[in-house]
């Protein structure tokens, strides 16, 4: 007796794994951005530590609130394309690292002297005592996204590997 196979819908089959792909690529990107907060570092084409902070804490680094951690965002417009937003205002200056000029006003010294009220900290009260007008700060660059060697790899490793294993089930 002879039987006859059927072809298979090879069509159906890559537009099944690019949706499949879409939302693998958003889960896994997810992952990598979350877990350089976790690792506090960078994980590029090598593994990148954050400076630590010049005043020591017991959190961790851009891990206060979590404001930052959570304002990150996946949008897929289309299923050729995914990409990774951070809503928080600051993100990009903590993602890319640069110089803040802060402006001393009436409300920020009023802020400095209520802290020094509450902590007893000298440090509010030279702020708030201060003749400049700005407050130039160095914020450290602490990457937590954008273009990764590393992830690359991953994310042709887990292509590869959905390929295979859907040719496998055939």
């Amino acid at each position: 007796m002879s039987q006859i196979n059927q072809i298979p819908d090879f069509l159906g089959m890559a537009e099944q794994l690019k949706v499949d792909l879409q939302m693998d690529a958003e889960i896994m990107g997810m992952d990598f951005i979350h877990q350089n907060f976790y690792d506090e570092g960078w994980h590029g084409a090598a593994y990148e530590s954050w400076e630590t902070r010049k005043q020591s804490s017991t959190y961790n680094l851009l891990r206060v609130t979590n404001y930052l951690f959570n304002s990150i965002n996946v949008s897929s417009s289309s299923v050729e394309q995914v990409v990774f937003e951070a809503d928080a205002p600051y993100a990009e200056i903590h993602n890319s690292g640069g110089i803040l000029n802060i402006p001393v006003t009436k409300r920020s010294r009023k802020f400095f002297w209520a802290m020094f009220k509450a902590t007893g900290d000298k440090k509010w009260k030279w702020m708030a005592l201060t003749k400049k007008e700005r407050f130039t700060i160095k914020m450290d660059k602490r990457q937590f996204m954008g273009d990764s060697p590393s992830f690359d790899k991953q994310w042709d490793a887990h292509v590869i590997n959905e390929i295979l294993t859907r040719f496998k089930r055939l």
